[in-house]
């Protein structure tokens, strides 16, 4: 039957086990697909999905999911996305570009504004402009580069450049060896497939793109006949594909859908290959093995493989994990290693990174792959512990049950399972559901003791299409290829005739006119958008009870958690001395990775698998909000608990589980073995390792630690342990004595437990939470309350004494490695306390701002792929940092410039509405219940009390023109002054050179 709406419907399916309907349906005239998920879930999202299959590495697809969003017929913005992002109460809004998909997924809570989401998005895929300027922008364009000096107007006395968003976003893609070892994990084993190519791009061929080429890729793979919908949440289906055909499909060209991709010829003999890669501070390979498995399509065999994969590499101590950290050939895993699952077929990776080459060992890849290959035939031949796969299937389990947003709402796994068959023929539920095939799995568990086994013969050992690849780091790598780009960019201009040369002036020129000006009134007045007065500016409470357990001060928060209990066990870390804070971070990773007495950590670590669903240890700092008393009057006593720095174990498992796993955690926290050298020296380099990693992604998180981290101490402690200290403080632990490492966290250990105290933090449903606490009672009783800080160390850090005393501030701060391709910028502010009289006020100009100006000079003009402005109400700062920016100096010096013009440019009522809404539905997203259990137990650790965030969201709605204006003022004359803010460039060697003169300081190198 067909429906009014011109769709049929496939198949109606009961989901018992998301507690949902599920509806498939087809669009009769074009061919479209929509699959929803239909619950009770107010937070309803869409996602339209294209088969986007690369044909080079151009980044065509990339680049298209940019593009797309920059206009459309009925939307002729520059950029829709981001007038979308500022005046939207979406609670999910971006892009994704997979390997074989492109993606477009939003959600909000309120329907109307949900159907706002869906008519820009749906009329951005379906009838974007593609501009030329839209493809100079977001894909790539020449340019001349102004002077140093730039004296003469004349821009063509610069030297000509390559630029473009994606463009630098990839150049900071490819700055990291784990980006190489991640993408030839896939590519080695599908050469002759279009996994081969980069569907995000490769810097070196991005530039082979046309505009014609982008827009062609558009009409070929954008039509409703190629498209997939996902809906979740509970608005009408039928409602919805009214919508849908009245909007886009009863008028669009149908179009062609994509051939399915077939599955790769499959290899008689293993092959095996080396990649070279920009080498940092050291120059150790990666080394990995990587089969073609299985048909993502079905489920049963894709479990089956996850599994596998489970019990082969899920925890430290499972057989292949060990086995490949012990055998001395590297430092620790390679971060591919895993299963890959959402291409055409399943891929099995495992490996080493840190392996070193050096000293004249060639064969060192083909030892890895003999002693990963050994380790399978011992599996298979002996047989795998059946604790292992009780260990894996228990953490299986456990990941199906938890609600997890990661981002946003859970909806986003459901359409990403989904997407996995239903891209390649399959039904959207046959990868969806996890239950059927788990069941499935036991079963055939059940008939054959030697299942898995039988698994690894099939699937590894006699597979032959596999592949050994080495990632080797080359000194000079980087400056080769940036020599050849630059010669080959000064032969290009040589050859220009002042026509060509015209062209590109003429061409840079009307695209830096058309980012200047802003949108017209008309083109912003086609995108919808509520009004203040559809806000209710209440705060979501959370329930908080606070007992004592034999001494033991809880804090406890009955919220629906799906059966899944969560407890957080907190030590008072400022009661050490400050020279203890740079070793916390190691501490933290080894004590929850280590042995007990009589059972090794490999032991321990699959008795932890197979009794939680997760045990780890985070840090965590925190001002008290000023003028708000550091102790607290609580059943256990009035104790000295706020504004200090906290050591917390965090561990979840299902709620009948709870006393076993605390039982354990006392263990692990009294009893870890801390004189295993062998397993504390792995940890180490480890450590370093995803340190070291870290720097690529994490850019403008590290610039933003250096910039703000003499403003508090809480902010000199975050440094300390999350920031480029930290990184130099990994590399001189690496070169540590292991057996001086073992006694230093070792006192560490016997000093929070003999002298530290705890405070316990319990999240779960009523019986779960009266059990958690009888259960931390009788296994942490003895421990009694948190201690009174340590003076000196409550009162200062090495950073925050350089402020306390007087020292002279670093007029700013410039670092450099070698390795990156791309920069980050960030200088920090005095900026508002949440407890002052209008504390919302920053917060929507920071969303302003980071939507705004920030984007418009940054990003669309300087061509960083991001830019942002951050308040931390907390501690009083506003920190503007930038990301894989091309011109982190340039971007330096554009922020005072643009807060100056916010002071001046006085918004109208139709910006500012947008700046509230936009700020108001980040301040208001929804939650899962173990994060608002974590949550709450901040706000109570800090000070921030529910009247602090009813005040702030308040003053968010009231907001006014002038207060904003106000704040860009204050904030732009402390960007003038020179004060506690250090400005700050992280960047590769040039880009740093040139920053340091400019600024007139030197330049600190890192040790990667």
């Amino acid at each position: 039957m067909i429906l009014d709406s011109g769709f049929e419907i496939l198949e109606t399916v009961d989901l018992a086990e998301l507690e949902a309907k599920g509806i498939w349906a087809r669009h009769v005239k074009s061919g479209a697909e929509v699959f929803h998920i239909l619950n009770n879930d107010k937070e309803n999202l869409f996602g339209f999905a294209f088969a986007t299959a690369p044909e080079d590495s151009t980044g065509v697809a990339h680049i298209l999911e940019h593009s797309v969003l920059c206009g459309s017929e009925h939307y002729p913005l520059k950029d829709a996305f981001l007038v979308l992002a500022q005046g939207s109460l979406q609670t999910f809004l971006n892009a994704w570009t997979f390997p074989d998909k492109t993606v477009y997924p939003a959600s909000s809570v309120n329907e109307q504004d949900y159907f706002n989401l869906m008519a820009v998005y749906g009329d951005a895929v379906f009838r974007p402009l593609i501009s030329e300027w839209t493809f100079m922008q977001e894909g790539h364009r020449l340019a001349f580069l102004p002077p140093e000096k730039n004296t003469n107007p004349d821009l063509s006395v610069g030297k000509l450049q390559i630029t473009g968003v994606v463009y630098n976003e990839m150049k900071g893609a490819y700055s990291s060896p784990d980006e190489y070892a991640g993408r030839w994990s896939v590519r080695a084993v599908l050469p002759d497939t279009p996994y081969a190519f980069d569907s995000g791009g490769d810097p070196e061929k991005i530039p082979d793109l046309t505009w014609e080429g982008l827009r062609d890729f558009h009409r070929r793979k954008y039509s409703p006949a190629n498209c997939r919908i996902f809906l979740a949440g509970n608005i009408p289906t039928e409602k919805q594909l009214s919508f849908l055909n009245k909007q886009f499909f009863d008028s669009l060209p149908v179009g062609k859908a994509t051939a399915p991709i077939p599955k790769a010829a499959r290899w008689t003999t293993p092959q095996s290959i080396s990649i070279p890669c920009p080498a940092g501070g050291e120059q150790k390979s990666t080394v990995v093995l990587s089969w073609l498995c299985g048909d993502t399509t079905d489920a049963n065999e894709t479990i089956a493989l996850g599994a596998l994969t489970e019990i082969l590499l899920g925890h430290d101590g499972s057989p292949l994990t060990r086995l490949l950290i012990e055998s001395g050939l590297g430092e620790d895993l390679a971060p591919a290693t895993g299963l890959e699952n959402e291409s055409r077929e399943t891929l099995f990776t495992a490996g080493l990174r840190g392996v070193d080459r050096q000293n004249g060992n060639r064969g060192i890849s083909e030892k890895v792959e003999k002693l990963i290959m050994d380790e399978l035939r011992r599996l298979a031949s002996e047989g795998i512990p059946k604790e292992e796969i009780e260990a894996a299937l228990l953490s299986m389990e456990f990941a199906n049950r938890e609600i997890r947003r990661s981002g946003g709402p859970y909806s986003l796994v459901w359409m990403r399972r989904s997407l996995r068959s239903w891209l390649h023929g399959g039904r959207p539920w046959d990868s969806l559901l996890f239950v059927p095939a788990f069941t499935e799995l036991r079963r055939r568990l059940a008939e054959n003791g030697r299942y898995f086994e039988k698994l690894i013969e099939i699937y590894l050992l006699n597979n032959p299409h596999r592949a050994l690849i080495s990632v080797d780091p080359e000194e000079g790598f980087q400056e080769k290829k940036d020599a050849i780009l630059a010669e080959a960019l000064i032969k290009k201009e040589a050859a220009l005739s002042e026509t060509g040369r015209l062209d590109i002036l003429e061409k840079a020129a009307a695209l830096e006119k058309l980012q200047s000006e802003g949108e017209s009134p008309e083109a912003l007045a086609t995108i919808p958008h509520l009004a203040r007065k559809d806000l209710v500016p209440e705060i979501e409470t959370i329930p908080r009870d606070i007992l004592d357990a034999k001494g033991i001060p809880v804090l406890t928060h009955e919220l629906f958690t799906n059966g899944i209990t969560y407890l957080d066990l907190a030590f008072p870390l400022d009661i050490m001395e400050p020279a203890d804070y740079p070793w916390f971070p190691l501490f933290s990773r080894c004590v929850v990775s280590l042995g007990l007495p009589g059972m090794d950590y490999g032991a321990v670590s699959s008795l932890l698998a197979r009794t939680t669903g997760a045990f780890y240890a985070t840090l965590q700092t925190g001002s008290c909000l000023p003028g708000f008393p550091r102790t607290a009057a609580i059943p256990t006593g009035t104790l000295d608990l706020r504004g200090r720095d906290w050591l917390c174990f965090r561990l979840k498992a299902l709620d009948e589980r709870i006393p076993d796993s605390l039982n354990l955690a006392r263990r692990i926290i009294t009893e870890a073995d801390f004189s295993d050298q062998r397993r504390i020296r792995d940890l180490v380099l480890e450590m370093k390792n995803d340190t070291d990693s870290s720097l690529a992604p994490s850019g403008h998180s590290y610039a933003m630690g250096r910039s703000s981290r003499l403003f508090s101490r809480s902010h000199a402690v975050e440094e300390i342990w999350n920031g480029i200290s930290q990184l130099e403080t990994v590399h001189k632990i690496a070169d540590t004595d292991t057996a001086e490492i073992c006694k230093v966290l070792s006192r560490i250990r016997d000093t929070l437990v003999s002298r530290g105290g705890l405070l316990v933090n319990i999240t779960g449903n009523a019986g779960a939470i009266q059990g958690a606490v009888k259960g931390a009672a009788e296994a942490f009783s003895s421990f009694g309350a948190p201690r009174p800080r340590n003076t000196v160390t409550a009162e200062g850090t090495p950073f925050f004494d350089q402020l306390k005393n007087g020292a002279d501030t670093p007029r700013a701060e410039v670092l450099s490695s070698p390795s990156l391709q791309v920069g980050f910028a960030a200088v920090t502010l005095p900026g508002t306390f949440l407890n002052s009289p209008r504390p919302g006020i920053e917060s929507v100009l920071a969303h302003q701002l980071s939507t705004g100006a920030l984007w418009e000079e940054i990003r669309m003009k300087g061509g960083a792929y991001g830019a942002f402005a951050h308040p931390d109400l907390a501690e009083g700062t506003f920190s503007l940092s930038t990301y894989r920016d091309p011109g982190p100096l340039r971007s330096l010096e554009a922020f005072p410039l643009i807060l100056e013009a916010a002071a001046l440019d006085t918004p109208d009522e139709e910006t500012m509405t947008k700046a509230v809404i936009g700020s108001f539905a980040k301040e208001t997203r929804p939650r899962t219940g173990a994060e608002k259990g974590l949550s709450d137990f901040f706000r109570f650790l800090y000070g921030i009390e529910d009247s602090h965030r009813a005040n702030k969201l308040q003053s968010m709605v009231s907001i006014t023109a002038e207060e904003l204006c106000a704040a860009a003022k204050r904030l732009a004359a402390a960007a003038g002054e020179q004060g506690r803010s250090i400005p700050t460039v992280i960047a590769g060697t040039a880009e740093a050179e040139k920053a340091a003169a400019k600024l007139g300081v030197e330049i600190r190198k890192l040790p990667v």
